[in-house]
């Protein structure tokens, strides 16, 4: 069974007004319960193009400073959209905390301060978080997000998309 394309009526505004209320309420808990102060700066915004494929639902910027969902997503169940934005969450503070984080052998994250490294190191550690592959960086979202939230990501169903506390790990190459 082939993963089944999710079609909506709603525009972006009115996609948005579903949506909104759960990025904010994932913001403020990135924000005030993780101290990841920098993920307030994060915005919102809808486009079409973001659902290119059927399993996506949205992106963020590798700035961390603009996450962008398609107006399909407000038709996928509660935990989809919380895992969805939560992950995509954990790509702002990856990417606004560049090599910060750091993922054990469970791919649990961990964060890191640069005042804890010498200039040579931190270029170094710096370096290598430039450098990693889309596995890592789709990898390092799930667990800053869980870090951020307690709720491990898994996927789930046909589209292997995210959702809270269920599901399987991410399987290496999804995109």
């Amino acid at each position: 069974m082939g993963c089944p394309d999710i079609e909506t009526d709603l525009d972006c505004q009115e996609a948005l007004l579903v949506l909104e209320p759960f990025f904010l309420e994932i913001q403020d808990i990135f924000v005030r319960e993780a101290r990841l102060t920098r993920c307030a700066r994060t915005e919102l915004y809808c486009a079409p193009w973001v659902h290119d494929s059927p399993r996506h639902f949205a992106a963020c910027r590798d700035d961390g400073r603009v996450i962008v969902v398609a107006p399909e997503m407000a038709e996928l169940p509660v935990e989809s959209v919380v895992g969805i934005i939560s992950h995509e969450f954990g790509h702002a503070a990856d990417y606004l905390y560049p090599a910060q984080f750091t993922l054990d052998s469970d791919h649990k994250a961990a964060r890191r301060q640069r005042r804890e490294f010498g200039d040579t190191q931190w270029i170094r550690l710096s370096k290598a978080w430039s450098r990693r592959d889309e596995d890592l960086v789709e990898l390092t979202a799930d667990a800053v997000a869980e870090l951020a939230t307690g709720n491990r990501i898994g996927y789930l169903g046909p589209c292997q998309l995210q959702a809270f506390d269920r599901g399987k790990a991410r399987p290496q190459g999804l995109r």
